[in-house]
């Protein structure tokens, strides 16, 4: 398998519900705003990561607001160390930015045009992913939906690539005797 991203124990959350995601459109780069509902996604995921027994040490969230903006709710009395990382950004869909989403099924629909190709930006992930799990301690992670299909897609995985909700926090462990997705996802709630 080309890409191998370390197998140990994080959580993943996709950041709260944002204008393109109440508007339906495609955001990808475009640097959108949570809603309001987003902001009180995220403080309810706040709650849940406070009352975690095994809680993150660090958070890593993506540069654009909606991830970066629901770490900051979801630190606000944790008070980890947090990290943005450009390589966990959602997927730069090109021209289709700004237009009417469609479910994208991970590329079923081809390369987006003018954007990163499907096979560019699961390797920014996958070079992203492993960043954050080579180093020690448990990571929360606050990107978008994007990545977690990258994540999937990286390991031939053909899980529901659209299942992914906003701020539910998935806890991935590693499960080695499972080599074709070497993790069991748990959703928190």
């Amino acid at each position: 398998m080309k890409n191998i991203i370390p197998a140990k124990e994080f959580y993943m959350i996709r950041h709260g519900q944002s204008v393109a995601n109440r508007d339906n459109y495609f955001s990808g780069n475009m640097d959108v705003e949570l809603t309001e509902l987003g902001r009180a996604q995220a403080d309810a995921a706040r709650k849940i990561v406070e009352g975690l027994t095994d809680k993150p040490v660090r958070i890593t969230h993506s540069h654009l607001q909606r991830a970066r903006n629901t770490a900051k709710i979801i630190n606000t009395n944790l008070n980890l160390p947090m990290t943005e990382l450009p390589d966990i950004g959602e997927h730069n869909f090109g021209d289709w930015e700004g237009k009417e989403y469609v479910p994208y099924n991970n590329g079923a629909r081809g390369d987006p045009p003018n954007g990163e190709t499907n096979q560019e930006f699961q390797d920014r992930v996958a070079k992203g992913l492993t960043s954050i799990l080579e180093k020690d301690g448990l990571a929360l992670i606050s990107c978008h939906g994007g990545i977690f299909r990258a994540f999937y897609a990286i390991y031939n995985n053909t899980a529901n690539f659209e299942a992914t909700k906003n701020c539910v926090l998935y806890k991935f462990t590693p499960a080695p005797e499972t080599p074709k997705f070497p993790w069991t996802i748990k959703e928190i709630s």
